[in-house]
């Protein structure tokens, strides 16, 4: 028996999604790409509704060309709306609070790892510390699809760590829907960075995978002044520069304490960097308070905004609220992203003729790709060939816009 698993949505899913790959492989293989699955997995996400209907366009091609496969949807859709997945065809719907019942239909323990799980994927691994949310937002679902805030144990997770570095992972990304707010046994996030910096001096980086401004405190903050092999990258969640706009989507900070953190930040590692979620024509968003968010992107300089136009849903305060103008918002969205790249070119720009160490992801006929430790994408050309895993010092010869992003060129 074979499976495979299909994954939407933030880092938090992505965990869940190899979770649940390393337990499949106590019992089956995985699926290569141009062999039939006899089991499917899709972890859906809801935070807009283009990330559901792209999972309904999937969904619909897996049972159309796989009839016979067994397909699980699972994530945070499955959680919001079973019904009207259900309604798609032959299929079992098990939403975000019950995906362990997914281990249960194939008896697989929950507790172990097969020594087959690292196989194939030394590069980065994600490590789910905490889940849930309290906050409440006024534009999001996910306090309703996530559950409350609740923490994974603290040995727990060291544990798993230590099995992942047998694997040989260079890289750990901790993620989770807050892990500012982690908080096991009486330790907290800061705790356990510096628990993983200590007992595994074999992780090349880690990785703190997003933060809400809130949850920034001091102790965080000198992380990245005391622990090493900490990567110098925040994705710190704006969503607005306009003190309206956030007021309206009741999150809990200002334009002011949010720039007054990323100062906090620099002011222990200059060379940090932050990339950022946007969300454009929040139905209250003026066109002050559109500039306002544009002043900020250009003010912290951010190596990457994700934008995401507003998109109502049901059961958020914000779902009543008029909607802008779709044609405003278009218009919004464009420019917001032609400021994001230009100001993410001009940082990156001063990059050109320096080296970069870059985390090797992919290497074929002498291209290459990875990550820098503070979050910027290299492609490069080598005559060497190169192993996925592999941490190199490239020069930067270039940099472009890419569709979404700013990307450097280098060369090994």
């Amino acid at each position: 028996m074979n499976f495979r698993i299909y994954t939407f949505g933030c880092k938090t899913n992505q965990y869940d999604s190899e979770f649940l790959r390393r337990k499949f492989l106590q019992l089956m293989r995985e699926a290569d790409s141009d062999e039939k699955p006899d089991l499917i997995v899709v972890n859906t996400c809801s935070v807009t509704h283009i990330a559901e209907r792209k999972a309904r366009t999937l969904i619909r091609h897996l049972l159309n060309t796989y009839p016979e496969a067994k397909i699980i949807v699972t994530g945070c859709y499955a959680e919001r709306s079973p019904d009207e997945l259900e309604r798609l065809g032959d299929i079992r719907v098990i939403g975000n609070m019950d995906k362990d019942k997914i281990l249960d239909l194939f008896s697989i323990n929950s507790s172990t790892l097969s020594p087959d799980a690292g196989r194939g994927r030394k590069v980065r691994a994600f490590v789910k510390i905490q889940d849930g949310c309290d906050d409440f937002c006024s534009y999001c679902i996910v306090p309703y699809v996530r559950g409350p805030i609740r923490s994974r144990n603290f040995e727990e997770i060291i544990k798993e760590i230590e099995q992942l570095v047998k694997f040989g992972y260079p890289e750990i990304v901790l993620t989770g829907i807050h892990i500012g707010k982690f908080e096991s046994d009486g330790k907290s996030l800061p705790d356990l960075v510096r628990t993983i910096y200590n007992n595994s001096p074999e992780i090349r980086r880690i990785r703190l995978s997003s933060l809400e401004p809130q949850e920034v405190n001091r102790d965080i903050i000198d992380l990245f002044k005391d622990v090493s092999n900490l990567c110098p990258h925040i994705h710190l969640v704006a969503q607005s520069g306009s003190n309206k706009v956030l007021r309206d989507m009741k999150r809990k900070y200002t334009r002011e304490e949010f720039l007054s953190i990323i100062d906090d930040f620099r002011s222990v590692m200059k060379n940090i960097e932050f990339t950022t979620d946007i969300i454009v024509g929040f139905p209250t968003e003026e066109e002050e308070d559109f500039r306002d968010t544009i002043s900020l992107i250009e003010e912290v300089g951010f190596v990457k905004v994700h934008i995401f136009p507003f998109s109502p849903r049901p059961g958020t305060e914000a779902f009543d609220l008029t909607p802008l103008d779709k044609k405003i918002v278009k218009e919004r969205e464009e420019l917001l992203k032609a400021v994001s790249l230009e100001t993410a070119f001009n940082k990156l720009n001063k990059l050109v003729g320096n080296y970069v160490e870059i985390l090797v992801e992919r290497y074929s006929d002498g291209m290459a790709a990875g990550l820098t430790p503070n979050y910027v994408r290299v492609y490069l050309n080598t005559i060497e060939p190169l192993k996925p895993g592999e941490i190199i010092k490239v020069k930067v010869n270039g940099v472009e816009k890419a569709k979404d992003s700013v990307v450097l060129r280098g060369v090994y």
